[in-house]
C-alpha cells in the first residue's frame, strides 16, 4: 500500500459534494484585479508514469519541476482504496462566517455544467482531506489517497475537446496551485468575494476580522443581515494593467488560504 499525497495551495473553495466526497472549486476571476494568478498541477517528472495533459512546461528551480495548466476543466482522481472523506479534518475559514450576507455561490463558479463558467472543478471521491496551516498562517487543504502497489493515482481531466490525465507512480507528492503575486494592497482573500451572491460588499479576511479565522464548523445563515457601510471588496482596475510580479506561492499569507463553503 502507497500513499499519495495532494497540497492545494491558494485561493480554493471546498464544499461538500452529497456525500460523494468533495468538490473543489478552482476559480478564475478575468477582467479584474485578480486576473493575474498562476492555476497548474505542480510536480516532479520522476514521480509520474505518463502524461498526456496538454500544455506542460518546465517550472520551479532549474525547471526541475513540470506545470501542467488549469483552465475549466472537470478533474477527477482515481486508483484510491479510501472510503469517500466526509468532512475537512482540521480548521479553515468559512466564507459564510466571513460574509454573513452570502448566500450561495454564483453558478458560473459553482455550477460545472454552466454557460461561461468561471472555474475548474475538483472531484475528490476518496481519501482523507485534513485543512493544515503552515507557519506563515496560510491554511491548505491537504488530501492523502491510498493504492494497492504496484499502482498509483492517476488524475484526470476533461474539457470540450477531449480528456487528459497524469498518471502518477505510487507515493507521488504534488501541488494544485491557485496563487498570484503578492498585493499588501489587496488582500487575495478579498476575491472569493467576486464569487458570491449578497456578498459584493464584504471585506473580511483572515488577518483582519477574528470572524473569518481559521474554524472547524460553518456559521449559520442569519436571518436578518445588517446593511453596513463597507466599501465594496473590488474596485475595477484603472490606468494601465501593471506588469507581473514573481508569483512566490509558499511566501503568500493567512488572505491566501483555501476556504469552504459554507
Amino acid at each position: 500500500m502507497s500513499v499519495t499525497s495532494i497540497q492545494f495551495i491558494g485561493l480554493f473553495v471546498v464544499m461538500m459534494n452529497s456525500g460523494a466526497g468533495l468538490h473543489i472549486l478552482l476559480p478564475h476571476f478575468p477582467d479584474t484585479p485578480f486576473a493575474d494568478h498562476v492555476s497548474v498541477i505542480q510536480y516532479a517528472p520522476e514521480q509520474v508514469v505518463s502524461a498526456s495533459w496538454p500544455g506542460v512546461t518546465a517550472c520551479g528551480p532549474n525547471d526541475s519541476l513540470r506545470c501542467a495548466p488549469i483552465d475549466v476543466e472537470t478533474i477527477t482522481f482515481s486508483g484510491a482504496s479510501d472510503p469517500a472523506p466526509t468532512g475537512i479534518i482540521g480548521d479553515i475559514p468559512h466564507l459564510r462566517c466571513c460574509c454573513p450576507s452570502m448566500t450561495d455561490i454564483l453558478a458560473k463558479y459553482k455550477d460545472p455544467k454552466a454557460s461561461g463558467k468561471l472555474s475548474a472543478h475538483i472531484f475528490i471521491e476518496r481519501g482523507i482531506a485534513e485543512a493544515i496551516a503552515a507557519s506563515n498562517g496560510r491554511v491548505d487543504t491537504w488530501v492523502t489517497e491510498h493504492s494497492a502497489d504496484p499502482a498509483g493515482i492517476t488524475l484526470t481531466g476533461s474539457n470540450a475537446s477531449g480528456s487528459f490525465n497524469i498518471v502518477f507512480k505510487p507515493g507521488a507528492q504534488f501541488v494544485i496551485l491557485n496563487s498570484m503575486p503578492e498585493s499588501p494592497a489587496m488582500p487575495h482573500f478579498l476575491a472569493y468575494y467576486l464569487m458570491g451572491v449578497g456578498s459584493s460588499k464584504c471585506t473580511s479576511t483572515p488577518t483582519n476580522d477574528s470572524a473569518c479565522a481559521p474554524r472547524a464548523t460553518a456559521c449559520a445563515i442569519s436571518k436578518v443581515v445588517a446593511s453596513t457601510a463597507r466599501k465594496p471588496a473590488v474596485k475595477p482596475p484603472t490606468g494601465d494593467t501593471p506588469l507581473r510580479k514573481h508569483v512566490s506561492p509558499l511566501g503568500a499569507t493567512s488572505d491566501c488560504s483555501n476556504s469552504q463553503w459554507p
